[in-house]
């Protein structure tokens, strides 16, 4: 069974329902509940202390991230963008050939003396 959505109209209801629970039970109602559905359906209509009220019922740092994501979805703060990797500029690589340059060299001398 998934996670309670909130996308309609009514869910309002089961979030104004939500905000009147005890501390306890709504920690229990959040558990069954779909975090980011509930933060956008709280962004539409309710205020930030609300969202803070709602938040008490979660852990430290799942509170503050509520919050956040409520205050984003309200347009208070900016949706974080993926920044590009650095492009570095490789260096040609030298040694490999001399490295081959020198075996070759070796192998030919060597060669050489053992076969006259």
């Amino acid at each position: 069974m998934g996670k309670r959505e909130f996308k309609t109209e009514l869910d309002n209801e089961i979030i104004d329902w939500l905000l009147t629970l005890p501390l306890e039970q709504r920690k229990k109602e959040l558990l069954q509940c779909n975090m980011n559905s509930l933060a956008r359906a709280m962004a539409k209509k309710y205020t930030v202390s609300n969202a803070q009220k709602m938040a008490k019922g979660l852990g430290k740092n799942m509170e503050a991230e509520f919050v956040k994501a409520v205050r984003m979805y309200k347009g208070d703060l900016p949706f974080p963008t993926k920044t590009r990797k650095k492009i570095m500029q490789t260096r040609p690589r030298y040694w490999p050939p001399i490295l081959a340059s020198l075996i070759l060299l070796l192998l030919i001398v060597f060669l050489d003396r053992l076969m006259p």
